[in-house]
């Protein structure tokens, strides 16, 4: 008797309903696109600009931002062709229809001569073309280090500002 009131309970308490289904999995957080080692190129008239590496890509449909790079990312800015800078991070969110992509995590960006800046998040906005955080920074070059709170540079990393400086200066004294 205690098996038929067993088998009855299972097969009366199964269910499909496909409501309940949805409620319990969302569709809309998971990406539409999964992409892993992957490369994106951006030009401009045929003109490579910008070339984005990427261990892991993500991308959604209905929600912002639609593009998330994951564990590691690397994003080489060029100028007629030529390696400008490159940016380097573990994390990166894309917000398309702004054209705003957030790096976090372990942020390095290297100019072609040998700049370096350091943060923990840095943005790029393509329509203003500038790169900037408010985060802390820090920037080595051959000669010094500078420490700051804030910066803004052209995606070439070749005109930038700083604010909040402090640090090491070389300003090219002579002892003559």
């Amino acid at each position: 008797m205690r098996f038929w009131f067993l088998i009855s309970l299972v097969f009366f308490s199964c269910s499909n309903d496909p409501a309940i289904v949805k409620e319990f999995i969302s569709f809309d957080d998971l990406p539409v696109e999964k992409m892993k080692d992957a490369e994106i190129l951006h030009t401009e008239a045929g003109i490579l600009k910008v070339k984005i590496i990427a261990t892991t890509i993500e991308r959604y449909q209905n929600k912002q931002p639609q593009l998330i790079l994951s564990n590691g990312l690397k994003v080489i800015f060029y100028n007629d062709t030529v390696m400008k800078s490159v940016l380097e991070a573990e994390y990166a969110e894309i917000n398309e229809q702004e054209k705003i992509m957030t790096a976090s995590n372990n942020v390095i960006l290297t100019s072609s001569n040998g700049k370096r800046l350091e943060t923990e998040e840095l943005i790029w906005d393509e329509k203003e073309s500038k790169i900037y955080t408010n985060k802390k920074i820090v920037i080595t070059t051959e000669k010094e280090m500078i420490e700051g709170e804030g910066f803004i540079s052209n995606p070439d990393f070749t005109e930038y500002s700083i604010s909040k400086v402090h640090g090491t200066f070389d300003f090219g004294t002579s002892t003559e």
